[in-house]
């Protein structure tokens, strides 16, 4: 007497069961986090003039009268990573500066192989010459990483780490170029935590330092952001690299790797490369011969 609806009951929890697990197949679960970012432009000194004041006469621009970083050159537009799903959760960049950046590479190739100008007609640089497996970043990386929430619960940024993915050491004088460009577009960017951290060492992860007295841990709680300008140095290695941030949410830590565009980055230490810059005039677009400016590599200290 009591088997059978033991038997119904059971049978019911399985069904119930049953559509529970289907019904969860079908959730849209919102990622605990969006990671995104660009690579920052280098800036060098220019003379170029910067925003004008409005019609008022007022010569003070806020941000939040600059033009964001969506509306950057195509040059520094290639550089930054697709943000409209970001965008939506609140991160969004202003530009307060009005700075000229250039483009600049260690190039894999002999100085012999820069005798002419390395652009196309459109002044684009030459993909036979500077392209992802022959170029890298000159001495140091700058890039900026934003961090949201998925929703409003509390999530703990516990730390920033770089990856090594792959070492060797840097190219020799007659194996490699220093290569700068300037085509006089410009763009700026913002930052809310200033990092760094130094490749040398042959460690599998290089530590992140932070300038001042803002660091991680960071507890991002109700939608707030995180953004942290990252700069990432080396004097003596051509490194494969990748930023790791931990977190934390509902006591459980995970890692997660920052790409842009599923790329890894890649630095290049400079030291004893023969340089070559050129920059276009923008009234007759001809490129000229000019000095590399020493300034945009902020190279280590010793």
């Amino acid at each position: 007497m009591i088997v059978a609806p033991v038997i119904v009951m059971v049978i019911g929890l399985g069904i119930v069961g049953g559509f529970s697990w289907i019904g969860d197949q079908f959730k849209e679960e919102k990622p605990p986090l969006y990671v995104s970012g660009s690579l920052s432009p280098r800036n060098a000194v220019t003379t170029k003039p910067g925003p004008q004041p409005s019609v008022s006469g007022s010569s003070s621009t806020s941000a939040a009268d600059s033009p964001a970083s969506g509306d950057l050159p195509p040059s520094a537009e290639g550089r930054r990573v697709d943000q409209s799903e970001a965008e939506t959760e609140g991160i969004r960049h202003l530009r307060s500066e009005y700075l000229c950046p250039w483009q600049a590479w260690v190039v894999n190739r002999p100085p012999r192989d820069f005798s002419e100008i390395p652009v196309l007609e459109d002044g684009r640089p030459d993909p036979k010459l500077i392209n992802e497996e022959t170029a890298g970043d000159p001495a140091s990386t700058h890039l900026t990483i934003d961090v949201q929430p998925g929703d409003s619960r509390p999530l703990q940024i516990k730390e920033l780490r770089i990856k090594v993915l792959n070492r060797k050491p840097a190219p020799a004088a007659d194996k490699a170029t220093l290569v700068g460009l300037q085509n006089g577009q410009c763009g700026g960017g913002t930052a809310t935590l200033n990092a760094y951290a130094d490749l040398d060492g042959g460690a599998d992860f290089a530590t992140v330092r932070f300038e001042g007295r803002e660091s991680l841990p960071q507890e991002l709680v109700g939608g707030r952001a995180l953004t942290i300008n990252l700069r990432v140095n080396t004097r003596t290695c051509d490194c494969v690299w990748v930023p790791e941030i931990v977190w934390s949410k509902d006591g459980e830590v995970k890692s997660t790797e920052f790409r842009i565009g599923g790329k890894d980055f890649r630095t290049i230490g400079t030291l004893g490369l023969q340089r070559r810059a050129w920059q276009q005039d923008l009234n007759t677009l001809e490129w000229s011969d000019i000095v590399f400016d020493e300034s945009i590599l902020d190279e280590p200290g010793p």
